[in-house]
């Protein structure tokens, strides 16, 4: 089964959760929630930018694509190289 791209709007306690792992400078107020390839946090603005494109381009990779204000998130770390993890889950299912 494949899982959602979730884009989130985070609530205050994930907001100091999100900056407490990705640095307290950074401007966090959401989350893009890509299953078990990773997570970024950022602005609205960021996170919805990636949200916009990968939901297109990485079409295979997940069921559907979905925006949400609740959501449980375990892992508040963003994961580092994103992008190239899902450029090779999206080769190896084009083979």
């Amino acid at each position: 089964m494949k899982p959602d791209l979730v884009l989130v709007t985070l609530n205050p306690e994930q907001i100091e959760k999100a900056k407490m792992k990705n640095g307290s400078r950074k401007r966090i107020t959401h989350a893009l929630l890509c299953g078990p390839y990773g997570q970024m946090f950022g602005t609205e603005k960021q996170c919805l930018k990636y949200y916009s494109v990968w939901s297109d381009i990485f079409r295979s990779l997940f069921s559907k694509s979905t925006k949400t204000c609740e959501h449980e998130i375990s892992n508040y770390s963003s994961t580092f190289n994103l992008v190239n993890i899902l450029i090779r889950a999206h080769d190896k299912l084009a083979r």
